[in-house]
C-alpha cells in the first residue's frame, strides 16, 4: 500500500510499496480518505519527540470501511467511520485508570501514529471496539479532525473545567456535565492561541457547551478574525497590547514582568466588565510556555485552568502563591475517554459544530504531505488542515 513513512528525523518518505496491516479476528480495515494534520506530525518529523523508525505517521483519521474480522459485529462494507488517535491497549479495559473512566490514559495506551502505524496510508486495522461511525453526509475531509482537534477540546470543556468544590456540594453533580445544564453555560470562557486546537475550542464553547462570552487570545489579527467567525465575543491581541504600551517583556525580569503579566491580564479580562470580570475557565491551547504565568493571572478565584495545548518548554515563572491565593483548581488534559465520542459524533451530525470553518487548509494530497508540516510551522494554516489520501 502506499504510506507515508517516518524513517529518521526528517526522513520522511512516500513509499508505494509498504506492507499491508494484518487485520485480527476483532478488528476493522479500514480505508483512510483523510487525515488531519497536527502539530505532532510535525514534532514527529522534526525529531522532537521519540519513536522507533519506520513509522506510519498521522492520527487524524476518517474513511470507510474495507472488511472486517471474522468475530466483528455492527459493520458493513462501505460504512463511513472515524477512529481516536489514542485507544485502550490492555486487555477489556481492566487497567487501573480504565476502570476509573480514564480510557484516554490506560496504562497500555495506543497512540496511533506514533506508538504504532497511522492512517498517512491507504489502509488501517483498528479494533472495531474503537471504531465510530459517522453518517455519510459529513464530509470525511471534515470529518477526519473529530479523532483530535474537536474530541480533545471537547473532553477538556466537557469533563475537566468543573472546579471541585462545585462539585462536592451539588446535589446533583450529574447535572453540570449534561449538555442542557452544563456547568459552563452562561458562564466566562478565555482561549490562548487561535489555531488547530484553540479553533475547535472556541467554536465548542460558544456553540456547543453555550458559554456567555468566550474571549480568545492571541498575537495575529488574522487568527483572532478567525476566532470571532467561530463564535468569540471578544478578541485581544495580546502582542499588540504589549507594543501600544512600549512594553519589551522578553527584556523584563522577576516583579517587572510579572506586574506586566498582570495588567495584560486585566486589559483581558476588561472585555467582562458588565461581569464583574468573572472569568470562569482559562483555556491554554497555544502550548507557549509564557502563556501559563499569563492564565493564572487571567483566570478568577476558585476557577479553573486546563492546559490543552502541549507544552514543548518547561515554565520559567511558576507562580505558586498566586496558585494559591486565588485557591485555582489547574488541569491538565489528554485526548477523549471513549465515553464520549458518540456525544461528538452527534454534535457533529447535529451541525452544532462548524467543520466546514474549522478545516481551512484542504488542497493537500499524501504526496505533499512534507509541504504541508512546512506549511503549517510558516504559519500559513490558519486552523486546520486535511491530507487526501487516495
Amino acid at each position: 500500500m502506499k504510506a507515508a513513512v517516518l524513517y529518521g528525523k526528517e526522513e520522511l518518505n512516500i513509499v508505494s510499496d509498504f506492507d499491508d496491516p494484518i487485520m485480527g479476528s476483532s478488528d476493522v480495515l479500514i480505508k483512510s480518505k483523510h487525515t488531519g494534520l497536527c502539530s505532532t506530525d510535525r514534532s514527529l518529523y522534526r525529531g522532537f519527540v521519540p519513536f522507533k523508525p519506520p513509522l506510519i505517521i498521522g492520527h487524524e483519521i476518517a474513511g470507510v470501511v474495507e472488511d472486517f474480522g471474522t468475530s466483528t459485529t455492527g459493520f458493513d462494507v462501505g460504512d463511513h467511520v472515524i477512529i481516536p488517535p489514542v485507544y485502550p491497549g490492555c486487555e477489556d479495559e481492566t487497567c487501573s485508570s480504565c476502570k476509573e473512566g480514564l480510557t484516554n490514559r490506560c496504562k497500555k495506551s495506543i497512540f496511533i501514529g506514533h506508538g504504532v502505524h497511522g492512517g498517512d496510508a491507504e489502509l488501517i486495522a483498528v479494533p472495531s471496539k474503537y471504531t465510530f461511525k459517522i453518517d455519510d453526509r459529513v464530509p470525511l475531509e471534515e470529518a477526519c479532525i473529530i479523532p483530535d482537534a474537536v474530541s480533545s477540546p471537547f473532553h477538556a470543556l466537557k469533563s475537566r473545567s468543573v472546579p471541585a468544590h462545585i462539585l462536592r456540594n451539588t446535589s446533583d453533580s450529574n447535572k453540570l456535565f449534561d449538555r442542557k445544564s452544563h456547568w459552563l453555560q452562561g458562564r466566562n470562557v478565555v482561549v490562548f492561541g487561535v489555531g488547530g486546537i484553540g479553533g475547535p475550542t472556541i467554536n465548542l464553547a460558544a456553540r456547543y457547551f453555550q458559554a456567555k462570552n468566550v474571549v480568545a487570545v492571541d498575537i495575529f489579527d488574522e487568527k483572532l478574525e478567525f476566532a470571532k467567525k467561530l463564535g468569540a465575543t471578544h478578541i485581544v491581541n495580546s502582542r499588540a497590547y504589549y507594543e501600544e504600551k512600549g512594553i519589551a517583556l522578553n527584556e523584563l525580569t522577576g516583579r517587572d514582568k510579572a506586574k506586566a503579566t498582570s495588567e495584560l491580564a486585566k486589559h483581558i479580562t476588561s472585555n467582562l466588565a458588565e461581569d464583574k470580570f468573572q472569568v470562569d475557565c482559562v483555556l491554554d491551547c497555544s502550548g507557549v510556555h509564557e502563556t501559563f504565568p499569563l492564565t493564572i493571572e487571567t483566570a478568577s478565584k476558585n476557577r479553573t485552568i486546563i492546559q490543552v495545548g502541549w507544552p514543548p518548554k518547561p515554565v520559567r515563572d511558576f507562580l505558586n502563591q498566586k496558585i494559591m491565593d486565588k485557591y485555582l483548581t489547574i488541569n491538565g488534559t489528554w485526548a477523549c475517554p471513549m465515553n464520549e465520542i458518540n456525544e461528538i459524533v452527534k454534535a457533529v451530525e447535529a451541525n452544532v459544530v462548524d467543520l466546514n470553518l474549522l478545516v481551512t487548509n484542504r488542497g493537500y494530497t499524501l504526496d505533499r504531505l512534507e509541504n504541508a508540516i512546512h506549511d503549517l510551522e510558516a504559519g500559513k494554516i490558519l486552523g486546520r488542515a486535511t491530507i487526501n489520501i487516495v
